[in-house]
């Protein structure tokens, strides 16, 4: 992975070890990719330096400006979309979909930030918003194009219906963490 340069803000997911585990462990993409949650910019950073033509959506409208001044920094060209999962897009289609997503189940926490609670909560089980992107994925996704997800052991339940490889693995305390590639079966 090429070094990168990257400011933080208190408003927007702090890059932490499933951000980093995923940005090294990307194989190169070429063509075009969409990287939903981009937070500070890491990952779609790291796909544009390596030749992806990239497109990134948050939520967090700080993020959003944050990432664009990252990729700045890094002198990549990156289109960054403000909205909800594929809502931006419509019906656009993309070689590769890329995405860490919230994965903690609902807890008692108080954040200071609703954003900051959407980049790290994903639902009751922690695999709802997960279950949403694996769903209305096969509709963005090109012919042999394949959804790259960080996935937690810590999650809930996920769809079938897709050929899952692990491209890397780390184990902590109370999780593992793999970066997967799924392959929709047609």
């Amino acid at each position: 992975m090429p070094k990168i340069s990257l400011q933080t803000s208190d408003e927007v997911y702090k890059p932490a070890e499933d951000s980093w585990l995923l940005a090294r462990s990307l194989p190169p993409l070429p063509g075009t990719v969409l990287e939903i949650g981009t937070g500070t910019g890491l990952v779609a950073i790291s796909l544009a330096l390596s030749g992806s033509k990239v497109t990134a959506i948050d939520i967090n409208s700080k993020a959003i400006d944050l990432a664009k001044n990252n990729a700045k920094s890094n002198n990549v060209s990156i289109e960054f979309l403000l909205g909800d999962q594929f809502e931006p897009i419509s019906n656009r289609k993309f070689d590769n979909i890329v995405c860490n997503p919230p994965y903690l189940p609902k807890s008692s926490t108080e954040y200071n930030d609703q954003a900051l609670e959407l980049a790290v909560e994903g639902g009751p089980t922690g695999a709802e918003f997960t279950i949403k992107l694996v769903e209305q994925a096969p509709k963005h996704l090109k012919e042999n194009g394949s959804l790259i997800l960080l996935i937690s052991s810590r999650m809930g339940e996920l769809p079938k219906g897709w050929n899952r490889e692990i491209l890397a693995r780390e184990k902590f305390l109370f999780e593992e963490l793999r970066v997967e590639r799924w392959t929709f079966i047609r």
